[in-house]
């Protein structure tokens, strides 16, 4: 385990969880449909989906905007160099994680296909226990006052 101060993990965990979700709920939605059939899917859902998709793209590509402009490490698996509070971190604590699960839900409602819902909420309690919970004492041990008072302002997730 490493020292928290050092870094939060060994291992960038969420990159590879997002990625692994993604693809794992495609191969169950081929494999083993767990969704509404083709002339079931709501009118509504499709459009929702990419409107979902759409904004989580849209909210990784600002934190990535942020975390250039200021310079800062965008990699889980490193130290933190400055801790954000402006842009997207004005309003959660976890954009990025935020748009990743936004991401699952969105592809979900696209595809018609529960196990991409399912997905997302495996996603949201995966990065929860292997990324935040160390992310977040990892920042409380960088910029201790700084990173107290950022708690109390900003929320988690939303």
């Amino acid at each position: 385990m490493p020292d928290l101060a050092e870094s939060p993990n060994k291992f960038p965990w969420p990159p590879v969880l997002t990625i692994g979700m993604l693809i794992g709920c495609y191969l169950l939605t081929r494999y083993l449909p767990l969704g509404w059939e083709r002339d079931e899917i709501p009118s509504i859902m499709p459009p929702t989906g990419y409107l979902i998709a759409g904004l989580a793209i849209a909210l990784d590509v600002w934190t990535f905007l942020t975390f250039a402009r200021n310079r800062a490490n965008i990699m889980p698996n490193r130290a933190a160099t400055t801790l954000l509070t402006s842009g997207p971190f004005s309003f959660s604590r976890n954009p990025i994680y935020l748009a990743n699960v936004m991401l699952v839900l969105g592809v979900g409602f696209i595809l018609g296909s529960r196990w991409f819902l399912l997905g997302a909420a495996l996603l949201f309690l995966l990065l929860q226990q292997l990324a935040i919970k160390r992310e977040e004492a990892h920042m409380a041990a960088r910029f201790p006052q700084d990173w107290q008072e950022y708690t109390l302002r900003v929320r988690r997730w939303i």
